[in-house]
């Protein structure tokens, strides 16, 4: 009876985890625009479901999966986002199963940093294949460990056709795949199970079922590969927790150590980088993090008051080292001092501590109150991602210019149309400029025709165009179309964008330009005519 009750105590527990990721991962999630990034994967699909033959591009496992989500549901930004978030969410679970491995302590510590992980939030609601290819790959050897392989082979094609990204992580999972062997007695796995099922999966998914035959080209594309991204403390306890793998013979961790290292070194050497394939090292450094963690948060039997003190010690200076942080950020240069003295302060109460009372009362309190700092740390960045006021040009996790005021300018656009014409999206539109952000939002409107010619209702521009003079009879807006980053390497206030992501940033700027006409006042300022050529 108290088995069971364990059991289920700990499955209750990964029942919070789950609802923890889900919130992170869906909440607010269509409320922002497509970036370019995402609108050059979502349109593909977009056209696809309408019966349409796009360029799949590289990531053409997203686009087949997709397509029949927007035919099912219509075509959206949370619709857009809604399989990467899924698989997003999928990706916290896979702990649980290797909890004989890693211990039921480490597995959910590792299950609870990929539900808070700022980098793994980012990804899941990004509108591509990236967290797909890692999911459905991170699955697909789960279900391999598991004496699944048609399962596996499945989610094994189904990595491959998401994303490039998979091939970072494909050599790795072979080192740990072949690690099992050593890690206990696996059951023999019939190899034909998995290539039948991978085959099949690869060839019907990778077509959609036919339709499409060119998905398949999606495999052999460039591999992107990218910069570190927002994971101290996974990099803290990772490294840590990878050394003492090695110095004490921990075969499992040795293996994800390797895991982690060789596709960075991949990262490091490849030009193309992009912050997303970073995943592979942020989930090896994760699972490193979570075996070292997992040691040090059960409570010692002796010296629990000399860990609590130094616990609540660590947390008093922790608020005042924040506060510096935050004034440094605000340009007040003398709190660099009041930063460092509060560290060094930090680091000498500890060792007094270790000497005068007790060695492991201090270290155990110490790595508790960096546990929890973390924790809020991981939870303040990753909140982030639902503040949909706040522009993510300077996160960059996000590849490519971040969105700039689209919806402010499809909702001016929807009311121009129902002021002239009393239903959305029935006034023609000439666009002029190329932009996959601006032509998901006009994904459903009517493009003005060659008979038009200038007299189109609505015409769009660059604002950084020379404005001809046909327009004349227009009224113009400009709108913000992009936002990106106007710095590289480190920012000049590293602090600021720390804290608070300001950095410097640059727009592209579109006018979007309605013929007078269409407003109701034309006539009272004297303004050209209905249907009257200036």
């Amino acid at each position: 009876m108290a088995k069971r009750t364990s059991f289920s105590s700990e499955l209750l527990i990964y029942s919070l985890i789950l609802l923890l990721a889900i919130f992170f991962r869906f909440a607010r999630l269509g409320e922002t625009s497509l970036t370019e990034f995402e609108a050059q994967a979502a349109l593909p699909a977009h056209s696809l479901a309408h019966g349409e033959a796009p360029d799949l591009g590289n990531q053409s496992g997203y686009v087949l999966f997709a397509s029949p989500v927007f035919s099912l549901l219509g075509s959206s930004e949370f619709i857009a986002r809604f399989l990467p978030a899924l698989l997003g969410v999928a990706l916290v679970f896979l702990p649980y199963f290797w909890r004989d491995m890693l211990g039921k302590k480490a597995a959910l510590v590792l299950a609870f940093g990929l539900a808070i992980d700022p980098g793994m939030v980012a990804v899941s609601r990004l509108a591509s294949g990236q967290m797909m290819a890692v999911s459905a790959g991170l699955i697909a050897l789960t279900a391999w460990r598991q004496a699944r392989p048609s399962l596996s082979g499945i989610f094994a094609s189904i990595a491959f056709l998401a994303s490039p990204l998979i091939f970072l992580g494909f050599i790795p999972a072979v080192l740990v795949a072949a690690s099992l062997r050593q890690a206990g007695k696996p059951k023999p796995i019939p190899w034909q199970d998995f290539v039948v099922a991978a085959t099949i999966t690869l060839i019907l998914a990778g077509t959609l079922f036919l339709r499409a035959p060119e998905g398949l080209g999606g495999i052999g594309a460039e591999i992107g590969l990218a910069l570190i991204g927002y994971v101290l403390p996974a990099l803290v306890f990772g490294v840590i927790g990878g050394i003492n793998s090695w110095r004490n013979n921990y075969s499992i961790g040795k293996v994800v150590s390797l895991f982690g290292v060789f596709p960075l070194l991949l990262i490091l050497i490849n030009p193309g980088r992009q912050i997303a394939d970073l995943l592979w090292v942020v989930i090896a450094l994760w699972i490193l993090a979570a075996i070292q963690i997992a040691g040090d948060l059960s409570v010692p039997e002796r010296d629990l008051t000399v860990a609590l003190g130094e616990l609540a010690l660590m947390l008093l200076l922790g608020i005042f080292f924040t506060i510096a942080l935050t004034k440094i950020a605000a340009d007040y240069a003398d709190f660099v001092w009041v930063a460092g003295a509060t560290l060094i302060l930090a680091i000498l109460a500890t060792v007094l501590i270790a000497f005068g009372w007790s060695r492991s009362g201090a270290v155990r309190g110490f790595v508790w109150s960096i546990c929890l700092f973390s924790v809020l740390f991981l939870v303040s960045v990753s909140s982030r991602f639902q503040r949909v006021e706040i522009s993510d040009a300077n996160d960059l996790w996000a590849p490519g210019p971040a969105a700039g005021s689209d919806r402010l300018f499809a909702d001016s656009l929807h009311d121009l149309s129902v002021l002239k014409q009393g239903v959305a999206n029935d006034l023609a539109v000439e666009s002029h400029v190329e932009n996959a952000a601006l032509a998901w939002e006009l994904r459903d409107t009517q493009a003005a025709t060659s008979e038009t010619g200038g007299t189109s209702a609505v015409i769009i521009t660059a604002a950084v165009d020379t404005q001809p003079e046909d327009l004349a009879a227009y009224r113009g807006q400009s709108f913000a179309i992009s936002v990106q980053r106007a710095w590289s390497g480190w920012p000049d206030n590293f602090f600021a964008w720390l804290i608070y992501r300001q950095a410097p940033t640059e727009t592209e700027q579109i006018i979007l330009w309605a013929r007078a006409d269409l407003f109701p006042d034309t006539q009272l300022i004297g303004g050209p005519a209905p249907d009257q050529t200036p």
